[in-house]
């Protein structure tokens, strides 16, 4: 191997290291730091965006809403909705995420015993664009055989992470009652492209933390009421296919049984978990009870550890 060879592979190793690296400060505020924007399109149709909130789980409404809150919530007539045309016209929808630009992404899921779309046109993402408010295939995502005995589900969750810009989506699609052939995938929205994937996990909640010390991505399983972990780095991608164990819902709440469909911090690093009961169920998810779970990270123990139920 000549010098000049030697110094190419040098000054790779240098800059891959230098990519790499992050500050223990910044490490610790990822999850804690919320970067989402209003979309500029929700002034353009006269609603406050500070007072207004979108919703996939409006009673009697299929699809995406925007809801605008009175001030006083006694005041039923400032209550408002809007609902663009393109909003419905992909069927129920599940879980939001939104950019720091004000897109938002969501995913298709069935409701109530029924199929809008033909389950394998479930794994799709959803882009509601922030200047246009239009809502649109976005990607479609690699299809999983599809049988007889497959779930009736697809993308079950998604969390925009703040600090590396990606999104994080979690699919079922393919798996049955007996076998678990999910996978989560890592999508840079810059080129709407799958950067990395993780496969063989159901999962439901996800969410990127570093308030342990090390940037991890935060996995509610959909099977059991284990959260699990991955770590990841600073471009958001595995740098482990070995799962570590977070904390279990199990025994805890009213049901005792609780799968973590959402996962999120608060402004102290603790995580804020909302569980509800699910088993591939179709039914309404306004209608199915969450509880939500707050965790505190022992230091000493380095663990997760129960702290109290919010709500």
């Amino acid at each position: 191997m000549n010098k000049k060879s030697i110094a190419v592979i040098a000054v790779s190793i240098f800059v891959l290291s230098c990519k790499e690296k992050m500050t223990d400060e910044e490490i610790y505020s990822i999850g804690q730091i919320n970067c989402k924007k209003s979309a500029p399109f929700i002034s353009k149709i006269g609603f406050k965006p500070n007072a207004s909130a979108f919703s996939t789980t409006e009673k009697r409404m299929k699809g995406l809403v925007l809801i605008e809150f009175p001030a006083n919530k006694s005041d039923t007539l400032g209550y408002r909705i809007h609902q663009d045309s393109s909003w419905k016209k992909f069927g129920f929808l599940g879980s939001i995420s939104i950019d720091e630009f004000g897109n938002m992404y969501t995913s298709p899921i069935p409701m109530v015993n029924t199929l809008d779309i033909p389950i394998d046109s479930m794994n799709r993402l959803y882009k509601v664009d922030a200047n246009t408010g239009k809502m649109d295939i976005l990607l479609r995502l690699p299809q999983a055989s599809i049988s007889a005995t497959s779930v009736p589900f697809g993308i079950l969750g998604n969390y925009y992470d703040c600090h590396a810009k990606k999104l994080y989506i979690s699919s079922v699609s393919g798996s049955t009652m007996d076998k678990e052939a999910g996978v989560i995938y890592v999508i840079d929205l810059i080129t709407n492209t799958i950067i990395d994937e993780f496969k063989g996990i159901d999962a439901m909640g996800l969410f990127v933390g570093g308030s342990t010390g090390k940037k991890m991505l935060y996995i509610g399983k959909a099977r059991t009421s284990e959260i699990v972990s991955l770590e990841l780095d600073k471009e958001g991608k595995f740098t482990s296919n070995k799962l570590q164990t977070v904390f279990s819902l199990d025994g805890l709440g009213p049901r005792g049984n609780d799968r973590a469909k959402k996962i999120r911090s608060d402004k102290f690093g603790n995580l804020i978990v909302n569980g509800l009961d699910f088993a591939f169920n179709l039914a309404a998810q306004s209608e199915i009870p969450e509880t939500v779970y707050k965790l505190v990270y022992d230091d000493v123990e380095g663990k997760w550890k129960f702290h109290s139920i919010l709500h």
